[in-house]
């Protein structure tokens, strides 16, 4: 509060110095000049609090605990891990299943949370051109053995 006293403290002084001076000078270009550089001055003065009220707020932020920052990172880490996963597991169900000699356009594989330290598959999509329809239960077949999820297959 003893910035904000001093800052009006300094605003006010300079406004009464202003009125003075502004007298005793004629009607010319130092006038104006005068005024145009006190305006800037008290709008200066003005927004120094805000500044540092904003600065302020700021470095609150940065004093988090170290256990809430920490459990920030640990959940950063847990969604890095599972994107990560998961196009592992799409690629890989790319690759087994073009070595079987069916291409796939793409995989979309869904991962679930099941409890703590647990991810399952929960759903699979694919993206197979429509000259394959006739394997779709050889596709289904190859996906069960390997991810043990039977995928939805959208042709193209």
């Amino acid at each position: 509060m003893s910035g904000l006293a001093t800052v009006a403290a300094t605003v006010c002084a300079c406004c009464i110095i202003v009125a003075l001076l502004s007298h005793f000078m004629t009607d010319g270009g130092t006038k104006r000049l005068l005024s145009l550089i006190m305006g800037a001055f008290i709008l200066c003065s003005m927004l120094l609090p805000v500044g540092k009220a904003l600065g302020g707020i700021s470095a609150d932020w940065q004093a988090l605990s170290s256990e809430a920052r920490s459990a920030t990172d640990d959940e950063a880490l847990a969604r890095e891990v599972l994107a990560q996963t998961k196009q592992n597991l799409e690629s890989t169900l790319c690759d087994i299943l073009s070595q079987n000699g069916i291409p796939v356009s793409r995989a979309d594989i869904t991962l679930a949370v099941a409890g703590e330290n647990r991810v399952v598959i929960a759903a699979i999509k694919l993206t197979v051109g429509s000259a394959y329809e006739d394997e779709e239960e050889r596709i289904k077949q190859i996906t069960r053995e390997n991810f043990t999820v039977e995928p939805q297959i959208i042709w193209e």
